[in-house]
């Protein structure tokens, strides 16, 4: 059996390899990949190489690269002990960008059959959003700010309008961006750089400023903005991983309005239950995803800016290295190449 597989073999660079695959034992799958999603911010700064040394993504990120862990594919074969799976059923899993993938039955999870493939493919971003809104409790009658609006960041806005957030600020200089979030339930969207929109948002929200912020743009100096804008013992919320953490910069705020800061990371979220009280596992917010899909509470398909076949993965990476690029979902289809 064989994959073919996105590596990244220099910065700048992305190719498609052939690759040998296990044998099928145990309780493995056999899946093929329908599509799969970019996540747009990380995954450039990987191709691009644009990271600082020593980081934490010099430590992650080492040529040749595998990028991506958001996929849809097709069961087609199954391990002898497989139980839950069979050929035919549609899963997503968290594999790189490549058209097969050997894995156990008990690391994917089901799509239903009334969700496409191109929603589908959202769910580790989803997780990681829906992670993100958890982490911050109740937002009932809360205004809340959310700046960056790449994927990761219009699902945070669309979390916290399910979460009951009274007000949703949109900020990014991406207009297209903006008026997608517009269409996703953010109340006022406000174009250019955060520290511009403090007096406005801290006058409609009655002079306090908004209960919590958002950081998702990944742009180091982004979470000081978005402190001036916060109220007294507000909640910043630090989703988008800088790629130059040393320049990180909180701003004096926090500390004069006694904020409180959370990080958000994917490695935070837990696999497994701990305990029965134990809640918002990774397989919980899938399951929530799919159910808040089906009952048209969120969207995410008409999210989908740019589609690529496969084989056309370097164009990709290309256009979301693009500065000022407005792109938000980028798909990769498996099913346009032969392999």
């Amino acid at each position: 059996m064989h994959s073919t597989r996105v590596l990244f073999t220099e910065p700048g660079r992305a190719e498609l390899r052939r690759e040998v695959l296990p044998e099928l034992s145990g309780d493995d799958l056999l899946v093929r990949t329908r599509v799969s999603l970019v996540s747009t911010g990380t995954e450039r700064n990987c191709f691009l190489g644009q990271f600082e040394r020593p980081s934490h993504w010099a430590s992650w990120v080492r040529y040749p690269f595998a990028p991506g862990y958001s996929a849809v594919g097709e069961v087609v074969a199954t391990g002898p002990t497989a139980a839950r799976h069979r050929p035919g059923d549609r899963v997503v899993l968290r594999r790189s960008h490549q058209s097969h993938a050997v894995v156990s039955e008990g690391s994917v999870y089901p799509v239903p059959d009334e969700i496409s493939d191109e929603a589908a493919a959202w769910f580790a971003l989803s997780a990681i959003a829906q992670h993100a809104v958890r982490r911050t409790g109740a937002l009932f009658g809360q205004p809340v700010a959310v700046a960056g609006l790449g994927p990761l960041g219009q699902l945070v806005l669309q979390y916290a309008a399910v979460a009951g957030a009274s007000e949703l600020f949109a900020v990014a200089r991406s207009e297209a961006r903006l008026s997608a979030a517009a269409q996703h339930g953010a109340t006022t969207v406000l174009a250019g750089g955060i520290a511009t929109h403090i007096p406005t948002i801290t006058n409609l929200t009655g002079d306090e400023g908004v209960g919590v912020a958002y950081d998702v743009t990944g742009a180091p100096d982004a979470l000081a903005g978005l402190a001036g804008l916060t109220r007294e013992t507000g909640t910043l919320v630090l989703v988008g991983d800088t790629a130059w953490p040393g320049q990180q910069l909180f701003g004096g705020a926090v500390l004069r309005r006694a904020q409180t800061v959370i990080g958000v990371h994917d490695s935070d979220i837990p696999r497994a239950p701990a305990g029965r009280h134990l809640r918002g596992t990774f397989a919980e917010n899938v399951k929530l995803f799919f159910h808040l899909l089906s009952h048209q509470r969120m969207r995410v398909e008409d999210l989908v800016t740019h589609t690529f076949a496969a084989d056309e993965a370097e164009a990709a990476y290309k256009l979301i290295a693009a500065p000022d690029n407005d792109a938000i979902g980028v798909l990769l289809d498996w099913r346009r190449i032969d392999l």
